[in-house]
């Protein structure tokens, strides 16, 4: 498995991999996301703007997740401790959930991240998603609080660098 920065060539196979995990949520009834989020122009932003990275496979895209600096959700803070990086829309290939995909990848980015001078690393979890919660946590992740926004009530769990 190799971890690499997402490039412009990447944009078409990772919507590909955000819209099939989307039909498989969906399928499973875990409700998370839909077709307005995350959208595919959303993930063309991801990877033309930001900090997206994939994981591949024997050449294919496997994994896709991205990060950034906190910034603030409706004029709030989303974390307790600022200096903060997250990482959203981690999704996984089907067919390689449940073989430390997502954990190499977040490992990955936490490393990166953490070379870029953060304090730490945050993420927000809707609170059906329970094998996310679960792996953030074995993964050192701390909950932190939970609260309502107009999209839905999610968790937030931090990591100290």
């Amino acid at each position: 498995m190799e971890y690499l920065r997402a490039e412009e060539e990447n944009i078409k196979e990772c919507q590909d991999l955000k819209n099939a995990v989307v039909t498989y949520l969906n399928k499973t009834g875990l409700h998370i996301w839909d077709d307005e989020y995350p959208s595919d122009d959303l993930i063309k932003e991801d990877i033309l703007f930001s900090n997206a990275r994939i994981i591949k496979d024997n050449d294919q895209i496997i994994a896709y997740a991205c990060f950034d600096k906190v910034e603030e959700e409706f004029g709030e803070n989303v974390f307790e401790v600022n200096g903060l990086y997250s990482f959203s829309r981690l999704m996984v290939k089907e067919g390689f959930t449940r073989k430390h995909v997502a954990t190499f990848l977040i490992n990955s980015m936490l490393k990166e991240i953490k070379s870029l001078g953060a304090k730490g690393c945050g993420i927000m979890v809707h609170p059906i998603n329970t094998n996310a919660i679960s792996m953030y946590t074995k993964l050192g992740f701390k909950f932190e609080k939970t609260k309502m926004y107009p999209f839905g009530e999610f968790h937030t769990f931090v990591m100290s660098f």
